[in-house]
């Protein structure tokens, strides 16, 4: 269960034990009421019985606040007051209604809300603030003796995971669009991501490649002699830079920057490797022009002395990082890296100074208008002249790239949670720390009843929406230090750590529960699914996860085989 979720009943369970006095309040607050009157003395006749609630929701930052059965203010938290205050500039007290101090379109919406919660509905969604921050909120109803005494608003500033949302739908264009050949391989040399540009170059569709062996498009001896040694490197986990001249099928025979970058997983051994190609038969064919390769260039090429002076720079160095010409040749290649990159920039140039050609350092290094840039260097010192020869390329977009290639190989893109290989991985790294530590750790496997049946009957859009929604419910049920993942289809996993049998019981019942609960909308009106669910708690004998994998599958089987929406424990 997550963090807000745990929360809410920590505060039910506390405004329920203030009921007698919250009736009280509402009994003095009707004749009140028809006075015109809002001085209600609610601090008065509260504050000793609910001082501990108010205690608990003023150490957040979260907005909570809850109305009594006639949609009036009972109680808010001091980060509601002031985002009210801040935004509206309205101080709000006990009694008010959301007419009172919200406008007319929103005070409608949350009109309509409150009466969901106070016919027995909880409500999650996303909501944007009168502030145009974006909140994820629960509204749900406050009970006592099964009675319906209010509703609670919690709303939780989500802003920040918005903007990175949008962010990396961003990245994921950037990726797209670059005229760079993008592609990423697996343990196995199988293709699992290839851009556009890596299409076109090679004259393939995608599903041509994807999940296909690297050497059946390269050709057996080509790939013998060129690329298996180079992989083999970025496997072990080197980054590797090599060039080669190569025909292609459409544009012919081209000369390509190669580099194959190894991306770790947990545990620190590369799993994939990230293939980015640069097409420089232009600067290969300049090669006899040292003028001409500095004019064309889009890598940033330089001479500096043994002082770290620069001498020489061509124009891609001012496109690049803002300065002039003039501005850099009067500063050392020290002097713009970044301070937290300095002393690995010193080390470099000392290995120069030695006469150590140095091939793929990466630092950062500062723009004129204060942003930094990564940059990686391939340096050749010349001691007779006592000068340095440097290729520099811009991989600020790579390391970007790198991180959400990397998102990419450990997450289902359908649904956003851990894919089944990563999650394997997870729960492997969690069975040792249970076994290392003698803590208890249960395994749940989750399957979505007549899933076929949606799909056949409304298609597969509606499908791949109750995953989705699943997946959230999931989250929102589930501890932070969970894990979750899909394993393929309308199966779905899930590791609860530091746990027991009891607690691992009450989890599965409300996910159960909290899943039947989801209303999903269609063109033939509103659907809901169920749940099959088994789990398995790990003992000593387990020593590694198959095992427990195995008994959950089997429970889960047993559940299914028994009727469906319902729990089987093996």
């Amino acid at each position: 269960m997550n963090s807000q979720s745990t929360t809410i009943q920590t505060l039910q369970v506390q405004l329920a034990e203030a009921n007698e006095k919250i009736s009280q309040l509402e009994a003095m607050l009707q004749p009140l009421s028809q006075q015109g009157s809002l001085e209600y003395r609610i601090q008065n006749t509260l504050l000793e019985d609910i001082s501990n609630l108010l205690s608990l929701i003023n150490s957040t930052e979260d907005l909570i606040w809850f109305v009594d059965r006639n949609k009036r203010m009972l109680l808010s938290n001091e980060a509601t007051l002031a985002s009210f205050k801040k935004e509206l500039e309205i101080e709000i007290e006990p009694g008010m209604l959301t007419t009172d101090f919200l406008p007319e379109e929103q005070a409608r919406y949350y009109d309509q809300i409150f009466e969901a919660a106070l016919r027995g509905k909880t409500l999650r969604l996303n909501h944007t603030g009168t502030n145009n921050k974006e909140y994820a909120a629960t509204i749900q109803p406050v009970k006592k003796n099964d009675e319906i005494i209010g509703v609670s608003v919690f709303a939780r500033d989500i802003t920040e995971i918005h903007l990175l949302q949008e962010e990396l739908r961003y990245h994921e264009q950037i990726i797209a669009s670059t005229p760079n050949l993008v592609a990423l391989l697996d343990k196995d040399l199988n293709y699992k991501i290839v851009n556009d540009a890596y299409l076109t170059a090679f004259d393939k569709k995608r599903e041509d490649l994807l999940g296909t062996n690297i050497c059946n498009l390269m050709g057996g001896k080509h790939f013998k002699e060129y690329f298996e040694p180079h992989l083999k490197e970025a496997f072990s986990g080197k980054i590797v830079d090599f060039d080669l001249w190569i025909s292609l099928p459409i544009q012919g025979r081209r000369f390509l920057s190669v580099t194959y970058h190894p991306l770790r997983s947990q545990n620190l051994k590369p799993k994939h490797v990230a293939i980015i190609v640069r097409d420089n038969t232009d600067l290969k064919q300049a090669e006899s022009d040292r003028q001409r390769i500095f004019e064309v260039s889009l890598d940033m090429l330089c001479v500096f002395g043994f002082d770290g002076h620069f001498k020489d720079l061509n124009p891609s160095w001012s496109r690049t990082l803002g300065w002039s010409t003039e501005e850099l040749k009067e500063k050392s290649w020290l002097d713009i890296a970044s301070p937290e990159d300095r002393d690995s920039s010193l080390a470099i140039s000392k290995r120069l100074l030695q006469g150590e050609r140095i091939i793929g350092f990466e630092n950062r290094c500062l723009c004129k208008d204060g942003s930094i840039k990564w940059l990686a260097w391939s340096s050749y010192p010349d001691l007779e002249q006592q000068q340095v020869f440097s290729t520099v390329r811009d991989i600020t977009n790579r390391k970007r790239m790198e991180e959400e290639l990397l998102q990419l190989a450990t997450t289902d893109p359908l649904t956003g949670t851990s894919n089944r290989r990563h999650f394997i991985e997870q729960a492997e790294t969690e069975l040792k720390r249970s076994r290392r530590y003698g803590s208890q750790m249960a395994i749940i496997m989750l399957d979505i009843d007549h899933f076929k049946n949606v799909n056949d009957t409304h298609g597969h859009s509606i499908g791949d929406e109750v995953l989705k929604r699943l997946v959230d419910c999931c989250h929102q049920e589930l501890r932070t230090t969970d894990i979750f993942g899909r394993f393929g289809g309308e199966e779905f996993a899930a590791i609860l750590v530091e746990t027991n049998k009891e607690s691992t019981l009450r989890t599965c019942k409300r996910l159960i529960e909290q899943i039947a609960k989801l209303k999903i909308r269609t063109a033939k009106g509103q659907i809901s699914v169920t749940v099959s669910l088994g789990f398995t708690m790990h003992s000593a004998d387990d020593i590694s996860i198959d095992p427990l994998l195995k008994r959950a599958d089997d429970a889960l089987y047993k559940a299914k085989n028994a009727g469906r929406n319902q729990m089987v424990c093996i």
